[in-house]
């Protein structure tokens, strides 16, 4: 098996390739499966990301979530010089959104609306995960600092849907012991029925 520089190597190039229209296209579809799921529905709460580098698309998921009156989330990469971690802050509107970490759109960092994972015991959280490849066991790679890893390691509670084309979910990656596995994986080829039968065990 290759080791994991020279596949999320492979795999940006491969991301990097998406023709813009079937970007478009295909993260409306993936987008369009996770709103009309009863997961999504039943969500007190929304984890988001800010899509970029060829990521899939998350705008209609957050746009969705603030007009159904849901909590929303979006990380922001923080730096205070000895180290580097993510933490997530609420939204109200796009317009709370800044160029952050490497032009990413993220929230303002305002500590007022930083996410507190004790408070949200008896609800439901939703977080869409983005990366650069993922595996038939729902196991992910990012770009390799491990801030998703980090972030999730004590809060198991949050379901973990990893977005995602189709083209970036390989046989098998390697893992260690720190890799954070997702609950389920949606794709452009996923579609409804099949994400309704991946997340039933979360309905109940």
């Amino acid at each position: 098996m290759e080791d994991k520089r020279e596949i999320r190597k492979e795999l940006i190039l491969k991301r990097d390739s998406i023709d813009g229209r079937d970007w478009e296209i295909n993260s409306k579809a993936i987008q369009k499966t996770i709103i009309q799921s009863s997961l999504y529905k039943k969500a007190d709460c929304i984890m988001t990301y800010s899509d970029f580098h060829g990521e899939v698309g998350t705008l209609m998921i957050v746009e969705d979530a603030l007009l159904s009156g849901k909590r929303v989330f979006l990380p922001k990469v923080l730096d205070n010089f000895t180290e580097r971690k993510m933490e997530f802050y609420e939204i109200f509107s796009t317009v709370d959104l800044i160029s952050g970490y490497k032009g990413i759109m993220e929230p303002t960092g305002n500590r007022q609306r930083a996410f507190n994972y004790s408070e949200w015991a008896d609800k439901t959280i939703l977080m869409t995960v983005p990366g650069v490849v993922f595996d038939s066991h729902n196991y992910r790679m990012g770009y390799g600092m491990g801030y998703y890893d980090k972030y999730l390691s004590d809060k198991p509670s949050i379901i973990k849907c990893g977005l995602c084309f189709s083209m970036q979910i390989l046989d098998e990656i390697p893992v260690t012991d720190e890799d954070i596995k997702m609950d389920f994986l949606v794709s452009e080829t996923t579609g409804l029925d099949r994400l309704e039968e991946l997340s039933k065990d979360f309905l109940r």
